[in-house]
């Protein structure tokens, strides 16, 4: 199966150059008017760095055996002092309270050897009385600087274990998460930090407004057991700031959490790789959480995570660092691109509309030699991509997730590349406040309204023109096109109306189940 992964891959990269040169010397609309040109190249640019996206994409991932370092064996008397940390700022004392007993709850050989920090940022009365409550440590500042990466400095500063544990303050720790990977620090002093997967114990908030609980998978698990554990291979492990352990040396060794970016957690990740710490992902299931279903702070949450990734880019410029491979750096800007997306996604929304409703020509081309060209490369992408994900991701639900947020997402892009703005860190609330819609969600609607009206329009007059004689050749693709980002653009509207006062099942043990079962059978 590899090698005929690795044999579709040359052929479509080599197809692509093909493509990209034909298109590059003989397509673009030089004589048909301004805007023409100024489409024409901007399309040839997105193609590009599509194919640029895909290649580093499948090179470095899709085509990667899954690294699964085999955990090593570790006497009881090697497990070290290690410093639990639980962010909080504005959270539930409901779910700080089970975090904690969880926390507390974890096996250890020596029990004494474990500090469980309440990191309160909010300078809560109730927290440090919980904390007092549930004999656990306290920890608070006054001034509130850097965010969450400032919180965990201060901590920092006043705690002396030699491996650090972070968890968000509704990340739930299984029994044996300290079991599963502190014995690979033992093993390898060098290791900088060991980070494993999010796992929720409701549905994502795709799976919820679709009414597909345990029916498709969560939004991010392909990132977690498929991506992280082929970036094993390159060191380029991204660190998520929950479920995970630090080497406090590594943390040492670049002045603690990074402060410059409000995605603290994937800087502070890349900084111990460039100061030449080995990293590891796994895929164990050892920490539960909440999803984020309210509308506004999941809108907000992938917000935070876009900006973050052009802060980081701006302020800690991997290309520049000296102590990065050359693997690592391009599975870096493989992140940026991924933010990216949104933008090409609007572009994508965009680009069929032009010709039908503007006369617009992008393209300076026989439509037949087009086809006959760019065809076999669109179909051999998806054979491969559909190949690879097997049903372990889905081509057209990244697609739909796309147009849902990006309209949001990529307002928020463009504004971070071009306008220097400071940095803002708002807290993704874990309650489901179960609003049924709010200014943000008719926001979003209103603008996949627009779009599936223009749609409509550019449909209905295309259907007229191929009606009234037109040849149906010449507007095939963009027929075909209209459709497809139509039908798009209706699930997104479905996301965006859908009545959110439903019960929320809790999915965590089958989750479990479904780990279980699947290691089990290997």
């Amino acid at each position: 199966m590899k090698k005929t992964n690795t044999t579709l891959f040359i052929l479509i990269t080599l197809l692509t150059i093909f493509y990209l040169v034909f298109r590059a010397l003989f397509t673009i609309p030089i004589h048909l008017g301004i805007l023409s040109l100024i489409f024409g190249i901007l399309l040839l640019f997105i193609e590009l760095w599509e194919a640029i996206d895909f290649t580093i994409y499948s090179k470095n991932f899709l085509l990667k055996e899954k690294q699964i370092p085999v955990l090593p064996l570790i006497k009881d008397t090697d497990y070290p002092e290690v410093d639990i940390f639980i962010a909080t700022y504005n959270e539930s004392i409901d779910i700080l309270t089970e975090t904690i007993n969880n926390c507390k709850n974890l096996n250890y050989p020596n029990k004494s050897l474990l500090h469980i920090y309440l990191c309160d940022d909010g300078n809560r009365k109730e927290c440090n009385e919980l904390a007092k409550k549930l004999n656990i440590n306290y920890i608070t500042r006054k001034k509130r600087v850097n965010f969450k990466a400032g919180n965990y400095n201060n901590a920092l500063a006043l705690t002396t274990s030699p491996y650090v544990v972070t968890f968000d303050a509704d990340m739930s720790p299984e029994p044996n998460f300290l079991l599963e990977t502190i014995p690979y620090f033992i093993n390898n002093t060098n290791l900088g930090f060991l980070q494993l997967p999010q796992n929720f114990k409701n549905p994502d908030i795709f799976q919820y407004r679709f009414n597909l609980e345990n029916k498709i998978p969560y939004e991010q698990n392909y990132f977690f057991n498929n991506i992280q554990l082929a970036r094993n291979e390159n060191n380029s492990v991204i660190c998520c700031g929950t479920n995970v352990v630090y080497n406090r040396a590594a943390l040492d060794s670049i002045n603690g959490f990074a402060v410059k970016t409000i995605t603290e957690d994937i800087a502070t990740g890349m900084l111990i790789q460039d100061k030449g710490y080995d990293t590891i992902a796994l895929n164990n299931n050892s920490a539960f959480g909440y999803s984020v279903l309210d509308f506004d702070g999941f809108i907000k949450q992938r917000s935070r995570w876009a900006t973050g990734c052009i802060q980081m880019i701006k302020n800690y410029n991997f290309f520049k660092f000296k102590g990065l491979k050359f693997n690592q750096k391009l599975d870096y800007f493989s992140c940026l691109l991924h933010w990216l997306s949104n933008i090409k996604r609007i572009f994508y929304l965009i680009l069929p509309l032009l010709f039908i409703l503007f006369s617009i020509i992008v393209i300076d081309c026989n439509i037949t030699t087009f086809l006959i060209i760019w065809l076999p490369i669109y179909i051999l992408k998806l054979f491969f991509i559909n190949l690879v994900y097997k049903k372990e991701n889905s081509y057209i639900w990244n697609n739909i997730r796309e147009v849902i947020l990006s309209p949001i997402l990529s307002i928020k892009l463009l504004s971070n590349i071009f306008i220097k703005k400071p940095l803002n860190f708002e807290v993704s609330p874990k309650e489901f406040k179960n609003k049924k819609i709010t200014n943000m969600n008719i926001k979003l609607l209103c603008i996949h309204c627009a779009f599936l009206l223009l749609n409509i329009t550019a449909l209905v007059i295309c259907i007229i023109k191929i009606c009234s004689g037109a040849l149906l050749l010449t507007y095939l693709l963009s027929l075909i096109w209209i459709v497809i980002n139509t039908f798009y653009l209706l699930i997104a509207i479905r996301f965006d109306t859908n009545n959110t006062n439903k019960k929320v099942i809790n999915t965590k043990n089958n989750n479990v189940i479904k780990y279980k079962l699947k290691n089990y059978f290997k």
